[in-house]
């Protein structure tokens, strides 16, 4: 069912995108971005859902959390960046800046490192523990 609603936003928006593309191409531009973002709203409330039930899924298995937390919590924030920096790039192209989508990615690129910082540091804390 969700699946069927995505197909029919996505679509319905490229059809009138195509129709507005000739005499507006801002108002198309604008459709087509709005429908992004609808886009992007169901698809983060339903993985939300999803990370809940993998929680819960990995509490059940009597595991520490703080063995799992921070690596679920980096992987879910570099996944959020990397979806992000992907749609503002292609937005960009899409624009004709191409070389602004360009500089849009090598940011991301740097972000997700800095969010994946922490993760290394608690593994070689962990690393430095095991070892003494």
């Amino acid at each position: 069912m969700e699946l069927g609603l995505i197909c029919g936003i996505v679509l319905a928006a490229l059809t009138l995108s195509l129709v507005l593309k000739k005499d507006a191409p801002a108002i198309a531009f604008l459709l087509v971005l709005t429908a992004g973002v609808i886009l992007l709203l169901r698809v983060f409330s339903a993985a939300g859902s999803a990370a809940q039930r993998f929680s819960g899924l990995l509490s059940q298995c009597g595991l520490d959390s703080a063995l799992y937390l921070p690596v679920c919590k980096a992987v879910g924030v570099a996944v959020g960046v990397a979806v992000v920096v992907r749609i503002t790039a292609a937005l960009c192209r899409d624009a004709g800046q191409s070389a602004l989508a360009a500089k849009v990615e090598i940011a991301g690129a740097v972000l997700t490192l800095s969010v994946c910082l922490p993760l290394f540091e608690q593994v070689l804390d962990l690393i430095t523990e095991w070892a003494v």
